[in-house]
């Protein structure tokens, strides 16, 4: 019959001879491949993007906790402040409470309080931005000074404007009213706000060192906490981890009890990023759906040209045409439709993906070896789905075709 040129020439003779119904042909396999490559695609957008929110946050956190079935200790302050300064590579440590109480507001209003009790790394969550003043500082920590840190929507409700700071606030707990001076104004986060809108039982929130908060509500200091947080850059995360139990379990005297529970952040770019692959792998699953129409298509339409090309391949195997050259010249012609098909189709996906996480604000992330990877599919559901109509026009009696009208 000739060489794989001629059968190539040939197939895109037949296709280019049916312009209407080749196209009609692609269009399944266009629009499944350009949905596929567009969830693919802002799937990784996303993730990118979701990884670059936490690496612009910078710190991480690892959560010590005592087992209370294995011990009944505490840590004391001075046991902190020794962690503290045994752990290499970290912003610091955190001890945190939670005291609940009221204060007035300007029209004279009680409104439920809530202040945090903790040190002054939590300013290193990457979770507070200050507007107004500072954030309390380590003197005022060690120093045990009434100072408070509150948010927009306390400084709005309490005072009736926002840049408070040096003003005093009067927070009443277990019916005891201490004073604090506003030190800072931080910007309200999404707790704030669902808080501050809850009506009847609308609650603000604030933060004020920990042993100025133990020390104005009488609470133990020494004898209340069975955690800590350690606040550190991402980059430290394996060597901290590394030396955390060593030094908790020496400075608290529990080497070998397994009383020492570290839970940390760690894990939680990989969860983040296996949660997200699901979602885009499920979403994926279901836009290839698509394909499998095109490619039933393709296999109805190559069906057709048998039926109509059989008279052709009659006179061709009357001529000499091998089974194989026949088998081959379909397979040809599936596989360039639906290779023509899968280009058109990235090009469109590309398309829509980048419009897609312009609008979303997405990263816009291309893995060549996933654009090649679809072409490679598109290209194989055309075999894939061309073997039946093939086998079927290659297998004719060259009599039986030539009686066909």
């Amino acid at each position: 019959m000739g060489s794989f040129g001629e059968y190539i020439k040939s197939a895109i003779a037949s296709i280019a001879g049916n312009k209407g119904r080749s196209f009609l042909t692609m269009l399944g396999i266009i629009i499944g491949i350009s949905s596929v490559l567009t969830v693919l695609i802002i799937g990784d957008g996303m993730k990118a993007t979701v990884n670059s929110e936490m690496d612009s946050i910078g710190a991480t956190t690892v959560s010590v906790n005592l087992v209370n079935t294995k011990t009944d200790k505490k840590y004391t302050k001075a046991q902190l402040d020794l962690i503290g300064e045994s752990l290499d590579n970290i912003y610091g440590i955190s001890p945190s409470f939670t005291c609940y109480g009221n204060l007035k507001t300007r029209k004279g209003d009680l409104i439920d309080t809530v202040v945090t009790g903790d040190s002054e790394v939590s300013e290193n969550s990457g979770q507070i931005k200050m507007l107004h003043g500072r954030y309390y500082s380590k003197s005022d920590v060690e120093d045990d000074k009434r100072v408070i840190v509150i948010s927009q929507t306390f400084a709005n409700m309490v005072f009736g404007y926002e840049d408070v700071v040096g003003n005093i606030v009067e927070i009443t707990s277990d019916d005891k009213t201490q004073e604090f001076t506003v030190v800072g104004v931080r910007e309200d986060t999404q707790m704030d706000m669902v808080y501050a809108n809850l009506g009847d039982n609308a609650m603000i929130m604030c933060s004020a060192p920990y042993t100025s908060l133990a020390d104005a509500f009488d609470y133990q200091i020494d004898d209340m906490f069975t955690s800590f947080t350690i606040y550190l850059d991402s980059e430290y995360k394996d060597a901290v981890l590394a030396q955390t139990r060593a030094v908790v379990e020496n400075i608290m005297g529990l080497r070998g009890e397994n009383a020492v529970n570290i839970s940390s952040g760690y894990g939680f770019d990989a969860t983040t990023n296996s949660i997200l692959d699901i979602i885009t792998s499920v979403v994926a699953i279901i836009a290839a759906i698509s394909l499998l129409v095109g490619g039933i298509g393709v296999m109805n339409i190559m069906t057709v040209s048998v039926t109509e090309r059989t008279r052709e391949i009659g006179i061709r195997k009357s001529l000499g045409a091998r089974t194989s050259s026949i088998l081959t010249q379909f397979l040809a012609e599936a596989a360039i439709l639906t290779f023509t098909g899968g280009i058109i189709g990235i090009a469109f996906g590309l398309s829509v993906s980048f419009i897609i996480c312009k609008v979303v604000d997405f990263s816009f992330t291309v893995n060549p070896m996933l654009v090649a990877g679809v072409v490679l599919i598109s290209t194989a559901i055309g075999l894939f789905f061309g073997i039946y109509p093939a086998k079927r026009a290659a297998n004719l009696d060259p009599i039986e075709a030539l009686r066909n009208e």
